[in-house]
């Protein structure tokens, strides 16, 4: 987006003057990635007699700890952006009441009444839409991976929770928060916000990606399973002690490879590793964006050819050398605006392609109500959309059973 020399003396003085105050830039890795991308998405029922405007009152409260969820992308540069802390940048929304108990309701039909946001420069990134049920609550959650990963849209949930219950909780950490005062998006320069004709080719082809129609399909996984292909791996090879997240991932991938990728003979498994569980400069509490992906890589006659503890092996030893606290801080360091990785550092791995990867996520704790001391008796988390076009999601019901979500842009046998 070019702008005439005298617009760029006057767009400098403003982003100095608000530096870390009202704005906070992206960094290089979240400049490469998420502007265009498509938002993480929950719905979540909240099962108690509550009224949904204390609810609503709630989690404007929340909003005043995590700031981070108020905010609007702008473009600061030629493809490059920044959050801008607004008055506006979540958007409430309350539906009329349905006549209808969770049980009776299609998911499908719940996902498309929701407001979904848009990470494009001047669009809000953060938005909750309230249903009332016969038996609850359906709020149906939209957020941009520009604001947050899934880590810490589990720490703003739970904050939302335990303030609408009046219960205490540990507030997030000042590392990347806003210092100042929300603006309301009408006092934005226009300079900043673009129109998506104007911005690059990879970006319109991720907003053009996101309305790409996916195929879903559940795998369920008894613990009884899960201990036997354990006991299986010690009787193959002594040292093949591998997590049930591993063993899915194993198994999945050798199922569903040739049906995900057809047209790749080698397959890029990306786990996305955590930085606040070791890296020691960055606080648990943190907001924002605090993950990278550990990479994993096989050709198809590898994945046909090994056993499911081999590969699950594989798939762990991948992970354990990313979830290294020297390898943490030499690909990430913390900045007065955040978490940096350093682009030298990610320009040697292989670029992101959806023909050839697959992204494996655990978020089995996301969907543990009882690992955030609420209970499955206040809600459940129903459904969770990663932005992912080709992954597999590991979640876990109220019932206890993991399962995992398989999501492809080619059908599922």
């Amino acid at each position: 987006m070019k702008t005439p020399k005298s617009d760029n003396k006057a767009k400098v003085a403003y982003l100095e003057k608000n530096y870390g105050k009202n704005i906070l830039p992206l960094s290089m890795a979240e400049n490469d990635r998420f502007p265009g991308g498509g938002p993480i998405e929950i719905l979540f029922f909240y099962k108690k007699d509550t009224p949904i405007l204390k609810l609503k009152e709630s989690i404007l409260k929340t909003i005043q700890h995590y700031n981070l969820f108020s905010s609007r992308l702008i473009m600061i540069d030629d493809n490059k952006f920044a959050l801008q802390y607004c008055t506006d940048g979540f958007v409430p929304t309350i539906l009329p009441p349905m006549n209808a108990s969770l049980d009776d309701i299609n998911i499908e039909d719940m996902k498309k009444m929701m407001v979904h946001v848009k990470t494009l420069p001047g669009e809000p990134l953060f938005a909750v839409t309230g249903i009332p049920l016969k038996d609850g609550i359906l709020a149906g959650i939209s957020c941009s991976h520009a604001i947050a990963d899934g880590v810490s849209l589990l720490l703003f949930l739970f904050a939302w929770m335990c303030i609408t219950e009046g219960k205490g909780f540990l507030p997030p950490s000042k590392q990347r928060l806003f210092q100042g005062s929300p603006v309301p998006s009408g006092k934005i320069d226009k300079t900043f916000i673009s129109s998506l004709s104007e911005l690059s080719d990879q970006i319109q082809n991720r907003v053009k990606s996101n309305s790409v129609k996916l195929y879903y399909k559940k795998e369920y996984f008894l613990d009884e399973f899960l201990d036997e292909i354990k006991n299986k791996a010690k009787l193959e090879n002594a040292k093949y002690t591998i997590s049930n997240h591993q063993i899915m991932t194993a198994l999945l991938l050798k199922k569903y490879h040739d049906y995900m990728l057809p047209d790749t003979d080698r397959i890029i498994l990306r786990n996305p590793i955590n930085l606040r569980e070791i890296h020691p400069d960055i606080d648990s509490l943190y907001i924002g964006n605090a993950v990278f992906n550990g990479i994993a890589e096989f050709t198809k006659d590898e994945i046909n050819q090994m056993s499911i503890p081999q590969l699950a092996y594989r798939i762990k030893k991948s992970i354990i050398g990313a979830k290294n606290e020297n390898y943490a801080k030499e690909i990430s360091s913390l900045s007065k605006y955040g978490v940096e990785l350093k682009i030298e550092m990610i320009k040697n791995r292989p670029p992101s392609d959806m023909n050839r990867d697959i992204v494996s996520s655990n978020l089995t704790h996301l969907n543990d109500l009882e690992s955030m001391f609420l209970g499955a008796n206040t809600g459940s988390i129903i459904y969770i959309d990663m932005a992912v076009q080709t992954g597999f999601t590991i979640l876990k019901e109220n019932s206890g059973r993991i399962f995992s979500l398989v999501t492809s842009r080619y059908p599922l046998m």
